[in-house]
């Protein structure tokens, strides 16, 4: 974190599917911590806070063109034009972090069409837009072209079940970017969503206020489009925040709606036809999807009127090309011939059972997950928090209601934005989060005299005549346990060279398995290296030595060395994004 006085904290929300940037100063923290400054994106059919999570980048590979609506819209004129194919285009390509868990520098992610970059370039491009985009805005609205950009903090979100990698991916994204190393930080979604809704009053339904007073445990469900991220959380005496789970979760966020709907779509017109659709009337197919967006913000579980869907007309005309048949046969051959009808000027009309169907799957996964929660007595919940895009949805919120029924559920106004306005919030003080609780084993690999009968023989090695071994997991923090910000897990332990040299690595590993032995175990996980530079060369080399110190700070581990020989501080770093070990 800065040492220097924020005089301005901004925040970016990178998405799954739609992402956006908020601020605010230091005078407008201090006097209401909730005055937060957020972006208005124009769709050209309506105004949002977030724009979808959408790059074009230009055939260098190394400009980005656009992002957002602006990005959809330019990518869908130059498929009409015929000239996409030189272009990259990325759409809701977040989720690479999350499901790669080799995640290094040169890890590449496809475009729609196929084609690779590096996903450290392509997500460095879009923050990079997003900060001079902020930047901009303050410049032309706020401070009348004069803007000093090292007075901004910035906080960059990410889900609390996102492994060390992947925050570590998005600090570095963030540094190539253009943000200094020191004016960054991450935050945890659902923690940033806690810290804004102690600032504001919480209620149920329209009427009962929920206070989150010293006492009072709650589970956050922060449901984005991409992942649903679970925890539970206890405000304590002295007002900060405790964590008493570790996080949960997983991909089961409103982007299952979204692709119920495309199924839909494709039993009704067959795949062929709609993939030629995707990839030829690229700006129908936006139109189709905006549209979509948001007749489904507005499905209720009572709701009974027929839902409205314009079909474009190059939908209708590929239909009946690639078909032979007449643009109605579509519907009567389909398994939904009694619940949509086509009516003129190609409207499908869709029964609200139709509508409601496409949230089955993710409503469906995501309450089953939570109800474990509620109906075990071991946290003793008093109030569910939604938060994220998806809380927006009242078919998830009753359904959550309908299956936790004990809880008091509470959705903020504008939940969609809680995280991004958190996150500032966050930035300006990160203390309130005092206890988590960690979500695996970790430990650093090791080499130890060999005991007959303790050992495994397959991790023997001899040095010089004496027998040891190898692959050893040293633990130094167990899954499940209790964290508090700043707690020092390996305390000034002494490491030696493995060879002749001034630099040494240890490498770090993660299991899920509280009883793991070994580093080479199918549980583990190797995470990274943690180098430690620049030992006295003076010293003999059987001297040579560090004092290796590992603790933890906003959620992130850190590491400290010192030189004995010396008494100075060693430089080091922890590499999570290594090929390999």
């Amino acid at each position: 974190m800065a040492s220097k006085i924020k005089l301005m904290v901004a925040a970016v929300d990178f998405g799954t599917t739609f992402s956006s940037w908020a601020f605010s100063f230091k005078h407008e923290f201090e006097k209401d911590p909730t005055k937060v400054h957020t972006k208005n994106w124009n769709s050209g059919q309506s105004i949002s806070h977030k724009a979808p999570t959408t790059a074009l980048i230009r055939s260098d590979g190394m400009t980005l063109e656009a992002f957002g609506y602006e990005a959809e819209d330019k990518y869908a004129s130059l498929v009409a034009e015929e000239t996409h194919k030189v272009w990259y285009y990325f759409q809701r390509f977040k989720m690479s972090l999350f499901e790669n868990k080799t995640l290094n520098r040169q890890t590449e992610i496809e475009d729609v069409n196929g084609k690779k970059l590096t996903a450290l370039r392509v997500f460095s491009l879009v923050i990079e837009y997003l900060k001079n985009n902020l930047v901009d805005e303050c410049k032309m609205k706020i401070t009348n072209g004069e803007f000093d950009e090292s007075n901004i903090h910035w906080v960059l979100t990410v889900p609390a079940i996102w492994d060390d990698k992947a925050k570590q991916f998005m600090r570095e994204a963030a540094i190539q970017a253009g943000i200094g190393k020191q004016q960054v930080m991450i935050a945890l979604e659902p923690e940033a969503a806690s810290l804004f809704c102690r600032h504001i009053p919480l209620q149920v339904m329209s009427s009962e206020v929920v206070p989150l007073d010293a006492g009072t445990r709650y589970i956050v469900i922060d449901a984005g489009g991409g992942t649903v991220d679970i925890t539970i959380h206890e405000i304590m005496e002295d007002g900060n925040i405790k964590e008493l789970n570790k996080a949960t979760g997983g991909a089961w966020g409103g982007q299952e709606v979204d692709e119920a709907f495309k199924q839909f779509l494709i039993q009704i017109f067959g795949n062929g036809v709609f993939q030629k659709f995707k990839s030829n009337a690229v700006e129908d197919y936006f139109t189709l999807f905006r549209e979509f967006e948001v007749k489904k913000r507005k499905i209720t579980p009572n709701g009974k009127d027929k839902v409205v869907i314009i079909i474009p007309a190059k939908l209708k005309e590929l239909f009946e090309s690639e078909t032979g048949e007449a643009f109605n046969k579509c519907i009567s051959r389909s398994e939904f011939a009694s619940q949509v009808e086509l009516t003129k000027g190609n409207k499908l009309r869709l029964d609200s059972s139709v509508m409601k169907g496409f949230f089955e799957k993710a409503t469906e996964s995501v309450v089953e997950h939570v109800k474990t929660f509620h109906d075990s007595d071991k946290y003793d919940i008093n109030v569910a928090l939604m938060v994220g895009g998806f809380s927006e949805s009242s078919m998830l919120v009753s359904a959550v209601r309908d299956a936790c029924s004990s809880w008091k559920v509470v959705v903020p106004n504008e939940a969609g934005l809680v995280v991004l306005k958190g996150a500032v919030i966050f930035g300006h003080n990160p203390t309130p989060i005092t206890y988590r609780v960690s979500r695996h084993t970790y430990g650093y690999r090791n080499s130890q005299p060999f005991i007959e009968g303790t050992h495994a023989n397959e991790h023997m090695v001899v040095y010089d005549g004496e027998k040891f071994c190898r692959n050893i997991f040293s633990l130094f923090l167990q899954e499940g346990d209790l964290v508090y910000d700043g707690q020092i897990f390996v305390d000034r332990k002494p490491f030696w060279p493995t060879s002749e040299g001034d630099t040494f690595g240890i490498e770090i590993y993660a299991s899920n398995d509280k009883n793991v032995q070994y580093t080479t175990e199918n549980s583990c996980t190797y995470l990274g290296l943690l180098t430690v530079d620049k030992l006295d060369a003076d010293v003999p080399i059987e001297e040579r030595m560090a004092y290796v110190t590992i603790k933890v700070t906003n959620s992130e581990l850190q590491m400290e060395a010192t030189d004995p020989n010396t008494g100075r501080f060693i430089k080091t770093s922890i590499d999570f994004l290594q090929e390999s070990a």
